[in-house]
């Protein structure tokens, strides 16, 4: 007796349907696909209890002749294929011709087509892939499809179904791509009777965009213009470093035209980021790949959801390097928004009233700052002394005044390494006003330097190195360093001035747009980040002693095999003695203090690395550059914080720290109008 038998038709079907319908989405992707091969330029998807028990899909395409269409639920009948050669070079979504009969095998299906020279259209009614119904209707121009009572006939697989709302939110998701690959199609969803989504179909990628990613996310989002690169041509939106995600949910990768789950793309696109984005955080955006059809292969997974390159090289950089201009062409620094929050009120005020009426409540917290003095040590004669012999070498010039609330004159105790310009005594705080000598030399004083003769000068460059930002951690490694040593200043002309800081941690500038917070520890730590990745020989300085350095037995076997790489980073160290290591010469940026706790992060940090060899360079001169960058909190005087707020607005590449945090974020004069009311909102 005969073992091996073949299959039915109805069987067949079956086990097709398994592989191409999973849900409600999967035929909407596949119908959503024929409509756009039939050349529509309006598509409507409507869906009932998440596509489970009513799916219609309507576009105004090509249509079918009454006598293809029956033709069309056969297994493996196609107008997009002709020989096998055709296979080499798919331009269409569908090309295999088991959709329709997959999808009507476990559902109940109703076909409205009509071809445009034609008079009437067909009607087709179908259960389980069996044509019940053939008749002659009035129908509007190209193809209505409605699907009816999904896996009716496979009660088995509706377990597999999630909620209803879920199954929708994968329908959306479904339309949602079709509209950004297709701009030029206007795309309707209706669900369960209202429209949640739509696009004009006017052509312009933004729009689809908006649609999809939302306002916020769009309003970060910056425009990939179109690059071609070895004949791969890439172009999308992508958003800016840090409006990053938790997840990678948001990216979407599309090759000529096809919604496709790429590695190599999003591997790309994450490289483009490396060093810009937050940790943990991942890039979102939409990239379009465009190449010949004959370098990529559509036909390797049962949904078309995923593609083979003949080449992925040239694949990877074009989309690294498309990406990573766009990401350096655009400044991506972070504006602060006011977002007012109304809360209600007992006494039912309206909101107009809530605004102008008078706090009950205690006094604001400002004012309430005000009424405690700072207490504040008076200045010795000695001070007072060597702050006169500082005052010498700054030429005297008019100076704004100081207006003080909380401390009294008398205890006031001048900061030199806070000056800028003259410093005043405590003695010459009360004729201040009286040495202002009109509302102009007021209003010129922020255009003001403060320019050291030349003694001064001359004395700075011998005690110090050229003004370079990555000479300020000598400062901090020196706390009994006097004003006379400080660098002398060149000032870069950006239209920032730096008009302070807050804990000393924030430099506070503000130039014709609004107001700039830099966070210096970052800022700097990029800087040097960006400086050591561009030496081709790290700048050592030799170590009076060696530091022993003594690590456990994981981690010295974790520096024995990273050592080439910890000395590329600028270490000399020499295994001594079981778990431990010598360090005679260390990064010359680094704090010979520091030495034990950066080679212990450099000993996690190749315990735990798993990245390729210049990665975890990279990651060796993040530690480096982090632990020789300024700290927060610490000391800066005004012309390093000048130095620093220079070198950050006249370089794009210090837009975040390496890693990925901003440095640098905005507050414009429109925000600042809009808290204290000075425009209409």
């Amino acid at each position: 007796m005969a073992i091996i038998k073949e299959l039915s038709s109805h069987l067949a079907d079956l086990i097709a349907a398994g592989e191409v319908v999973e849900r409600p989405a999967s035929v909407a992707k596949e119908l959503v696909e024929n409509a756009i091969d039939a050349g529509s330029n309006r598509i409507t998807v409507e869906i009932e209890n998440g596509g489970i028990t009513y799916l219609r899909i309507a576009d105004n395409g090509c249509g079918m002749a009454p006598e293809d269409a029956p033709v069309a639920f056969r297994r493996h009948a196609t107008s997009k294929l002709r020989s096998e050669e055709d296979l080499a070079a798919i331009g269409t979504l569908g090309f295999r011709g088991e959709a329709l009969a997959a999808i009507s095998s476990v559902t109940r299906i109703d076909l409205f087509t009509r071809r445009k020279e034609a008079i009437a259209g067909v009607h087709l009614h179908l259960e389980a892939g069996e044509i019940q119904v053939n008749e002659e209707a009035g129908c509007p121009e190209g193809t209505t499809i409605v699907v009816r009572d999904l896996f009716y006939n496979t009660p088995a697989r509706m377990k597999f179904l999630k909620k209803d709302f879920t199954e929708a939110g994968y329908v959306l998701g479904v339309v949602q791509h079709a509209a950004l690959s297709h701009p030029e199609i206007a795309f309707t969803l209706i669900r369960d009777g209202k429209q949640v989504f739509s696009t004009d179909g006017k052509g312009k990628l933004i729009t689809p965009v908006f649609a999809v990613f939302g306002k916020e996310m769009t309003a970060n989002m910056i425009e990939v213009t179109e690059n071609e690169h070895n004949g791969l041509t890439v172009h999308g939106y992508i958003v800016k470093p840090h409006a990053g995600r938790a997840n990678r949910s948001m990216q979407h990768f599309f090759v000529n035209g096809r919604y496709v789950k790429s590695r190599i793309m999003q591997a790309a696109l994450e490289e483009a980021y490396r060093n810009a984005i937050i940790t943990g955080k991942y890039p979102s955006g939409a990239i379009f790949l465009e190449l010949p059809l004959s370098a990529v292969d559509v036909n390797v997974h049962p949904a078309k959801t995923e593609v083979k390159f003949s080449q992925e090289k040239p694949v990877f950089e074009a989309v690294y390097i498309a990406c990573k201009n766009a990401l350096a062409a655009n400044d991506n620094t972070p504006q602060l928004e006011h977002k007012e929050k109304h809360t209600p009120r007992e006494d039912n005020l309206t909101q107009e009233q809530q605004r102008f009426a008078v706090p009950r409540s205690e006094p604001a917290p400002a004012a309430r700052s005000f009424a405690q003095p700072v207490q504040t040590q008076p200045v010795s004669k000695e001070e007072e002394a060597e702050l006169e012999d500082f005052l010498v070498s700054v030429p005297p010039r008019t100076v704004r005044p100081v207006y003080m609330s909380a401390p009294p004159l008398g205890n006031f105790k001048p900061d030199p390494t806070r000056a800028v310009g003259r410093v005043q005594l405590p003695s010459e705080l009360k004729n201040t006003q009286e040495k202002v000598e009109s509302e102009a030399d007021i209003a010129a004083f922020p255009a003001e330097r403060p320019q050291a003769d030349e003694e001064a000068a001359e004395h700075a460059n011998d005690t110090a190195s050229e003004a370079n930002l990555v000479n300020i951690p000598q400062s901090q490694t020196n706390p009994q360093k006097t004003v006379e040593e400080e660098p002398v200043y060149e000032p870069i002309d950006h239209g920032a001035r730096v008009i302070g800081e807050c804990f000393r941690t924030y430099i506070i500038a503000e130039d014709e747009d609004g107001l700039l917070l830099i966070d210096k520890h970052a800022a700097h730590e990029r800087i040097l980040f960006n400086k050591l990745r561009a030496e081709t020989e790290m700048p050592q300085q030799q170590l009076l002693t060696p530091v022993v350095v003594e690590l456990t037995g994981e981690e010295a076997a974790a520096v024995q095999a990273q050592l080439e790489n910890i000395r590329k980073a600028g270490f000399s160290i020499d295994p001594f003695g079981e778990n431990s290591f010598a360090v005679r010469s260390v990064p010359a940026y680094l704090d010979s203090g520091d030495v034990q706790s950066v080679i212990s992060e450099l000993a996690e940090k190749a315990m735990n690395s798993r990245t390729t060899v210049p990665d975890r360079l990279d990651d060796l001169i993040h530690t480096v550059a982090c632990k020789a960058a300024i700290k927060a909190g610490q000391a800066t005087t005004m012309l390093e914080l000048q130095s620093l707020c220079d070198r950050v607005l006249s370089d794009d590449n210090v837009r975040s720290c390496p890693h990925g945090r901003p440095t640098t974020v905005r507050l414009t004069k429109y925000e600042l109008d809009k808290m204290f009311k000075r425009v209409n909102q």
